[in-house]
C-alpha cells in the first residue's frame, strides 16, 4: 500500500501530465487570431497568379502573392529563397520543433505535398529587384570584406546560402529583417539559430554587423540558388 506522501506525489504528477496534454491539444487546435483572419480574408479577395499553389494562400496573407514580404523588414522576402531552406523550416514548424506563433497554426495544416509545392513556387520566382542602397561604395566594400570573413563559410560567397547546411539565402533580404534577426540571435530568442551562428554573432563587432547587413541588402552579389 502506498504511503500518503507517495499518493500525493503521484496525484500531483498526474495533474501536471493532464495539464500538459491539455495545453498541447489547445496549441494544436487553435487557429489564427481575429487580426490574422481579417488579413487572410483581404488577401484571398485579391488576385493570385494562376501558378500559385492553393496552400500558399495562408502564406500570402503576410508574405503577399509575390513573396515580397514587407520592405520595413517586419516580414521577410521569400522570393528566390532556397527550396531546401523553405522545406526544412516548414517541416520543422509543422512538427513543432521550431516555434513561430504567427506561423504555427498554418504550418500544422500543411501536408508534405503542400510544403513541396510552396517551396518550389517561392524558390523558382524571378530574382527580386532590390531598392538602391544609400550606403557609400566604401561601406559596401567593407561589408563585403567582413561578410567574407565571418559569414561566407556557411551562407556562401555571395550570400546565396547552402543546401547542405540549410543556410538561408541572405543576399537581397531586407536590412530591417536582417538586423532584427541578428539581434534575436544575440539575445538567444531566435529558436532556429544554431550554436555556431550564435558564437559568430557574439564575436563580430556591432559595426561589422552593420556593414555586413548593408552589403547583403544591396543585393549586387546575389547569384541564383
Amino acid at each position: 500500500m502506498l504511503a500518503p506522501a507517495m499518493r500525493i506525489f503521484i496525484t500531483v504528477m498526474a495533474l501536471i501530465v493532464l495539464v500538459g496534454v491539455g495545453s498541447l491539444t489547445w496549441l494544436a487546435m487553435r487557429g489564427p487570431s481575429a487580426a490574422q483572419a481579417a488579413r487572410i480574408a483581404a488577401v484571398l479577395q485579391s488576385t493570385a497568379p494562376p501558378e500559385e499553389p492553393a496552400a500558399y494562400a495562408h502564406c500570402a496573407s503576410c508574405h503577399l502573392h509575390d513573396g515580397s514580404g514587407r520592405p520595413d523588414g517586419s516580414i521577410p522576402r521569400l522570393t528566390g529563397q532556397r527550396r531546401s531552406v523553405l522545406e526544412n523550416k516548414l517541416y520543422r514548424l509543422r512538427a513543432g520543433i521550431l516555434r513561430m506563433p504567427v506561423m504555427d497554426p498554418f504550418a500544422r495544416t500543411l501536408a508534405p505535398q503542400d510544403i513541396t509545392e510552396i517551396a518550389a513556387y517561392l524558390s523558382e520566382m524571378p530574382t527580386p529587384t532590390v531598392v538602391p542602397s544609400k550606403a557609400t561604395k566604401q561601406e559596401r566594400a567593407q561589408g563585403a570584406s567582413r561578410y567574407a570573413e565571418h559569414c561566407a563559410s556557411c551562407h556562401g560567397a555571395n550570400g546565396e546560402g547552402q543546401d547542405g547546411l540549410f543556410a538561408s539565402r541572405l543576399c537581397g533580404q531586407y536590412a530591417g529583417y536582417l538586423n532584427r534577426r541578428l539581434a534575436e540571435v544575440a539575445a538567444r530568442t531566435r529558436g532556429d539559430a544554431d550554436a555556431v551562428m550564435q558564437d559568430v554573432i557574439d564575436a563580430v563587432p556591432v559595426d561589422d554587423l552593420r556593414v555586413i547587413v548593408t552589403w547583403l541588402a544591396y543585393g549586387k552579389g546575389c547569384t541564383a540558388p
